[in-house]
């Protein structure tokens, strides 16, 4: 493995776990609606979840894939509706100025964790990593190095996106404003799902 496969790999990991996606948008939602702090949840359900994913479809779920991929269509469009379920839960959360009085509470560790498998830019990023920068002579080092960038790209992407959100709340003086916000962060929701069909 050399310098230049590193910075490849490293540029990849952060530029996919800075852009929008649902795990960000997710964040960005429960800063808005709770705060930073109720976020961590989240920010440790995607720092672990994620590298594990990625670690079992490089050496388990790949060669699987591979011989049944009408089976792992039929999972992605299970996924999609799940992600449009999210974003009808997001969409509908009664806003409020105080944090602490929201009606729904935002997604906890375990779901979070869970929530991995069905996000479609997790999957293709876990592919995308596996398939495109995966060097094949040190292929199981690869992996783990992949995994350990993520993690830490992934704590940081996921807080940025939950602190925006808690600050962009300074803004909004009403909750017709905020149901306006949410309302937009399902909808970017469900457009990040549609760009993930045609990847």
């Amino acid at each position: 493995m050399t310098l230049s496969w590193f910075l490849a790999l490293l540029m990849f990991v952060v530029v996919a776990g800075f852009t929008p996606g649902p795990n960000n948008i997710i964040a960005m939602s429960i800063g808005f609606n709770h705060g930073y702090k109720k976020a961590l949840p989240h920010v440790a359900g995607v720092t672990i979840g994620f590298p594990v994913m990625l670690i079992l479809i490089g050496f388990i779920i790949k060669p699987i894939m591979q011989q049944y991929e009408q089976l792992f269509m039929l999972l992605k469009y299970i996924c999609i509706v799940y992600i449009l379920y999210i974003a009808y839960h997001i969409a509908t959360e009664k806003p409020s100025i105080d944090e602490l009085s929201s009606n729904k509470k935002p997604i906890t560790f375990l779901q979070s964790l869970a929530f991995q498998w069905i996000n479609p830019k997790a999957w293709a990023g876990a592919l995308t990593t596996i398939t495109v920068y995966m060097p094949k002579e040190h292929y199981a080092q690869g992996i783990y190095i992949a995994a350990l960038l993520s993690a830490v790209t992934t704590i940081g992407a996921i807080s940025t996106w939950a602190i925006m959100g808690r600050e962009i709340k300074r803004f909004f003086s009403s909750q017709k404003q905020m149901r306006i916000f949410n309302v937009a962060m399902a909808l970017l929701l469900v457009v990040s799902v549609g760009m993930m069909l045609f990847y």
